[in-house]
């Protein structure tokens, strides 16, 4: 019996971090729609969103009901907290993909980027897609010092989501000009905000290996990450 619980298990791990790996690769072509916007490009950016939403909800209660059925030994137990933090971490990561892509629909390829936000927007996406596949890894491989390397992968990801607002608040030129920049900065605030989202994915990556619960800091930094609302 327990076998088949673990198994059911399994299945369940690998759909979540088939679809979190999915949307990391939903990222890249994000980069690529910022920089040649095209109506396509939002859909498919939504879609994605919408998929990821579903299962996150599927997986979440799936594990409601496999876990009701059985009565799991504390490593099930931890396995299945940490599936549906996961879980809950895509559903979040779906809602940004949302936002994205209101914005990607209001883009236009004539418009002039005087802010020179669109190549560094398109950088920091890059990243956060590296680094939300960064965060499944450790997690699929219970890989503690990968996990523990993500928190420093952020600190690059906010580094350019400052640079991004910096240049479009100091952006004098015409209406259009600074209307592209704001949009750039609220995608930005979006891929950030997906970066939080792989940092605590790999929390519960070492939650898996060490049975203990933590919030991983930036050393220059020392309090706790806040932590996210649904």
């Amino acid at each position: 019996m327990r076998a088949a619980f673990a198994q059911q298990l399994v299945k369940i791990e690998h759909r979540i971090e088939a679809e979190i790996e999915r949307a990391a690769v939903t990222l890249a072509d994000v980069a690529q729609a910022i920089q040649i916007p095209t109506a396509g490009n939002a859909a498919e950016v939504a879609e994605e969103g919408r998929r990821l939403h579903q299962a996150g909800r599927s997986v979440d209660a799936q594990l409601v009901v496999v876990t009701a059925r059985q009565s799991p030994v504390a490593c099930d137990l931890r396995l299945v907290v940490a599936l549906i933090e996961v879980a809950r971490h895509g559903a979040l990561i779906a809602r940004q993909f949302g936002l994205i892509r209101e914005q990607l629909v209001s883009l236009t390829a004539c418009s002039t980027d005087g802010a020179a936000t669109a190549v560094k927007l398109s950088a920091m996406t890059h990243l956060a897609g590296s680094q939300l596949l960064h965060a499944v890894t450790a997690f699929a491989a219970r890989d503690l010092a990968l996990a523990q390397r993500i928190d420093v992968e952020d600190d690059e990801i906010d580094a350019i989501n400052r640079d991004i607002f910096a240049a479009a608040l100091a952006l004098q030129d015409p209406p259009e000009q600074r209307e592209l920049a704001l949009r750039h900065v609220l995608i930005a605030r979006s891929v950030e905000r997906i970066g939080d989202n792989a940092v605590d994915i790999a929390e519960q990556a070492a939650f898996l290996v060490t049975a203990e619960r933590s919030e991983f800091t930036d050393a220059s930094h020392p309090k706790p990450r806040p932590r996210q609302r649904a």
